[in-house]
């Protein structure tokens, strides 16, 4: 392919990534996390959790330039990433063309453009579009120091620093990057990451104060550990943990065929199982070719990027995660994306463009099919969380109603405060609660994210469903309305 031919494909590769992701772009804030980041735009303040810790200072930094700029609220907070995955996805091609080809280096492009975890959070009001972004510009400057000065070090080394300050929980991805570069280079790359570092940390601790940051810092720390963020301390079930793993990186990752996710069209189904033989044919080519010992220099280096951030992060994933979340894979998604890579510049080298460049094409096109509708689902539709709100709010008077409910009440605080929404803790809290406000006369509503709501089951009468598919939305896919029925009272007992 000559140089002019691989720009356009390229170019096109981009434009359809961008394309895919403003399809995608939510109309309204979907749930809890966005509502913080919207509220960080007019002032940024951790106690508030306008955002929650820790903080995401440079991806708000971001979105408040592009809210300054005139941008729409649920814009402002899409801009960073579409805009950063944008130069990533042209990066990535450009940078991986000289170690895979054209082809591998097309296929890597068009599947950080056109997956569909990649897309569906490249344009949600959240950091995780930009923090992929940024991984993704730093794992390609760390990839180019071998043969480089040591200023692609220090490049490498600033990338990877401020991806910290737009997605903290990919650090074990970016320690992983340390792997790829020359050991000569280290002292140059970590100089570059503590300068990427202070340049987003010091204006944090100045805003939010040293002894003030600590503390919001531990006591977050400390639940997310314990007691809600879903690690293996709060939800160690193996079975568990395992199928929301494979759920968030294949089903959700890469829209393969999962057990009980249906409801396809035909030509939804052929490219699923399309995407599935070419992605398993490009994976037996690598695992055959380093089985054999005739991985290219080039080929090893590229491999050894993917498994350097991958595999540190999906044992944190495994472990520290909530994997309710399937955003949690990105990372993942995307080291697995550069291995089918190389798997396809395998083929390249053994069977020439006549071979690759069509699996190339068949990857991108059914990648493209299988990604098209969650897109078009996330834009058309509000989350259930946001279809929730509408429909409490122009159905039920807020004088004398109260709702329990999970993560929604924040959009209930920021889109109609006029009405009570509580969030229990425990669903000992909310027993209790409940039984209170309603022996007190008011009308009492539930939701299913509440916590402990299946112990009220047999008062919960139910009102209203809000669902979307769940590769669109893993861990609220599906809430039910219920209203609150008390049991009726005791008949008196006869006196004898």
């Amino acid at each position: 392919m000559t140089s002019r031919a691989f720009a356009g494909a390229l170019a096109l590769l981009v434009g359809a990534g961008v394309t895919a992701r403003v399809l995608a772009l939510p109309r309204l804030l979907p749930d809890l996390d966005a509502v913080n980041f919207a509220r960080s735009l007019s002032r940024f303040d951790l106690a508030a959790q306008a955002p929650h810790f820790p903080g995401y200072p440079v991806y708000v930094a971001m979105a408040r330039l592009a809210s300054a700029a005139g941008a729409s609220e649920v814009l402002a907070l899409v801009l960073p990433g579409l805009v950063l995955g944008a130069v990533a996805i042209g990066a990535l091609g450009l940078v991986l063309r000289p170690y895979l080809g054209a082809a591998g280096a097309l296929v890597a492009s068009a599947l950080l453009a056109l997956l569909p975890l990649p897309v569906l959070f490249g344009a949600t009001p959240g950091s995780d579009g930009t923090g992929l972004a940024l991984l993704v510009l730093a794992a390609c400057a760390a990839l180019m120091t071998r043969d480089s000065a040591p200023r692609v070090a220090v490049l490498a080394g600033v990338l990877a620093g401020v991806a910290l300050g737009a997605r903290p929980s990919f650090l074990p991805a970016l320690l992983g990057l340390a792997l790829v570069v020359p050991r000569g280079w280290w002292l140059a790359a970590l100089a570059g990451s503590g300068a990427g570092v202070v340049a987003w940390l010091v204006p944090l601790v100045a805003l939010t104060g040293p002894a003030q940051l600590l503390r919001i810092g531990s006591g977050f720390l400390l639940g997310h550990a314990g007691s809600w963020g879903g690690t293996v301390a709060v939800r160690p079930e193996l079975g568990w943990r395992l199928e929301h793993f494979g759920f968030d990186i294949l089903a959700a990752g890469f829209g393969l065929p999962w057990p009980g996710v249906g409801g396809d069209s035909v030509a939804v189904l052929v490219a699923r199982l399309l995407l599935s033989l070419c992605l398993t044919g490009a994976l037996v080519a690598l695992v055959y070719a380093a089985l054999r010992e005739s991985l290219s220099a080039a080929e090893r280096r590229v491999a050894l990027l993917a498994l350097s951030f991958g595999v540190p992060y999906a044992a944190w994933m495994f472990l520290g995660q909530n994997l309710l979340k399937a955003r949690h894979a990105l990372p993942v998604v995307l080291a697995l994306a550069l291995l089918v890579a190389v798997g396809v510049a395998v083929l390249a080298r053994a069977w020439s463009s006549r071979v690759s460049l069509p699996m190339a094409g068949a990857l991108a096109v059914s990648t493209a099919a299988v990604m098209l509708p969650v897109a078009l689902e996330q834009g058309r539709e509000p989350s259930p969380a946001a279809r929730l709100v509408a429909h409490v709010s122009s159905t039920l008077a807020p004088s004398g109603t109260l709702l329990f409910t999970g993560e929604e009440a924040r959009l209930f605080e920021y889109y109609v405060p006029h009405f009570r929404a509580g969030r229990p803790a425990t669903g000992e809290q909310l027993r209790r609660e409940v039984e209170r406000v309603s022996a007190a006369g008011a009308d009492v509503y539930v939701t299913s994210t509440a916590p402990g709501a299946e112990a009220l089951a047999p008062h919960l009468e139910p009102v209203s469903r809000f669902t979307c598919g769940r590769r669109v939305r893993s861990h609220a896919h599906d809430i039910v309305l219920f209203h609150y029925r008390p049991a009726p009272p005791a008949p008196p007992q006869k006196v004898l």
